[in-house]
């Protein structure tokens, strides 16, 4: 059941003053909370037994002595691939997402931005996976530079009225990420949560998870969403109770329930790509 198709966040207050778009996401995640769906505890098992089967077939077309295997969305799920361009530098689309991403993280535990182009660097600078990144920005023209801090400024102002503010219990996590190895850990699909919300509760779908996209297609973003879903359910035994997408770029968002046809259909994408990479020798 999709509780919101994908809606553009509405600019008016509340009289408390709280974004309605912000209000409305939390609303959403938190509607029927106490009456959250059980399921079959062999669902997690049967899924695992599908793509165990298929990535066992990865494993004999590869050889036993092959190295192990990680696969993720942009193997997967055909995302584009993280774009260079001329003389080696990042895209400019790449830059965004990175700084965006930063940002949301900053925006969910600490509620507030004062310079976005700023914070973003000063986040990514911590991280010695982005230091061609901060080198790439730091190296920008003024008109470069104020294009790019003025895009981030539009991301921003969505996040803050898309983003819900999390009590404490809701145990809110950014980053979350998730491994799961198949075939005695020669193949293992990860992936990377947003932002995770609640505790696993055996049998019970107790977590929302929200992902953010910067731009980009929305049926992209929701698929990596249900991706993420599965690999929950391989992890803690149950699915998340709900997922929303924040798109920053737009201002838009949508909520929905995971259901077991969503974990049934990405399983199916998942083992026919892998028996592709078997074919074709991964």
């Amino acid at each position: 059941m999709v509780l919101v198709a994908p809606r553009s966040v509405r600019r008016e207050t509340s009289a408390l003053g709280a974004e309605t778009g912000r209000d409305e996401v939390l609303a959403l995640l938190r509607n029927g909370s106490g009456q959250r769906p059980r399921f079959d505890p062999g669902l997690a098992g049967g899924l695992r037994a599908w793509l165990e089967d298929a990535a066992s077939t990865v494993v004999g077309a590869r050889g036993e002595d092959a190295p192990r295997l990680f696969l993720g969305p942009r193997q997967l799920l055909g995302e584009p691939v993280d774009g260079v361009e001329a003389a080696g530098s990042l895209s400019g689309a790449l830059v965004t997402a990175c700084l965006v991403h930063a940002l949301f993280r900053q925006i969910v535990t600490t509620g507030s931005v004062n310079d976005p182009l700023a914070d973003g660097l000063s986040a990514l600078a911590v991280d010695p996976r982005r230091g061609e990144l901060v080198r790439q920005v730091g190296g920008l023209g003024p008109v470069d530079r104020e294009a790019l801090s003025s895009a981030l400024r539009v991301h921003v102002a969505n996040l803050f009225e898309l983003t819900p503010r999390f009590a404490p219990g809701w145990l809110p996590r950014t980053d979350d990420r998730v491994a799961i190895p198949l075939a005695g850990g020669r193949v293992v699909l990860h992936g990377l949560f947003d932002l995770l919300v609640g505790a696993p509760v055996p049998e019970t779908a107790s977590l929302c998870a929200v992902g953010l996209t910067p731009e980009g297609p929305w049926a992209l973003a929701r698929r990596r969403l249900h991706y993420l879903a599965l690999l929950e359910t391989l992890r803690s035994g149950s699915p998340p109770f709900r997922v929303g997408l924040l798109h920053s770029g737009a201002g838009r968002y949508g909520v929905e329930d995971v259901l077991e046809e969503h974990l049934g259909a990405v399983a199916s994408h998942l083992a026919g790509r892998l028996s592709e990479m078997a074919r074709a020798g991964a």
